[in-house]
C-alpha cells in the first residue's frame, strides 16, 4: 500500500514538474513575442523618420539584451522541459515492464 501512495505520489509530482516547465516555456515564448513588438515600433520609428534618436538607439541596445536573455532562459527550460520528459517516458516504461 505504501508502495502504491509513493508512486502516485511519484507519478503526480512527474506530470506538475512537466506542466510547470511549460508553462515557463510558453511564458518566455509570450514575453520574447512582446519585447520582438517593442522591437518592431523601433524599426517602424526608423523607417518614417529615417534616424534613432540617442534614447531610442539605447532602448534598441537594451531590447536586444533582453531578447538574448530571454532566448538564453527559453533554451534552459527547453532543456529542463525536454529532460523531466525523457525521465517521465523512462518511468512510465519501468512501470510497464513490471
Amino acid at each position: 500500500m505504501a508502495n502504491n501512495i509513493i508512486e502516485q505520489f511519484d507519478e503526480l509530482y512527474s506530470r506538475w514538474n512537466l506542466l510547470d516547465k511549460a508553462g515557463k516555456d510558453m511564458q518566455l515564448g509570450n514575453m520574447m513575442q512582446n519585447v520582438s513588438g517593442l522591437y518592431q515600433f523601433l524599426i517602424q520609428s526608423y523607417a518614417r523618420k529615417g534616424f534613432l534618436t540617442q534614447n531610442e538607439a539605447n532602448q534598441v541596445r537594451r531590447i536586444n539584451q533582453i531578447y538574448q536573455e530571454l532566448q538564453a532562459q527559453k533554451i534552459q527550460v527547453d532543456n529542463d522541459l525536454w529532460n523531466e520528459m525523457i525521465k517521465h517516458l523512462a518511468k512510465m516504461i519501468v512501470r510497464r515492464s513490471y
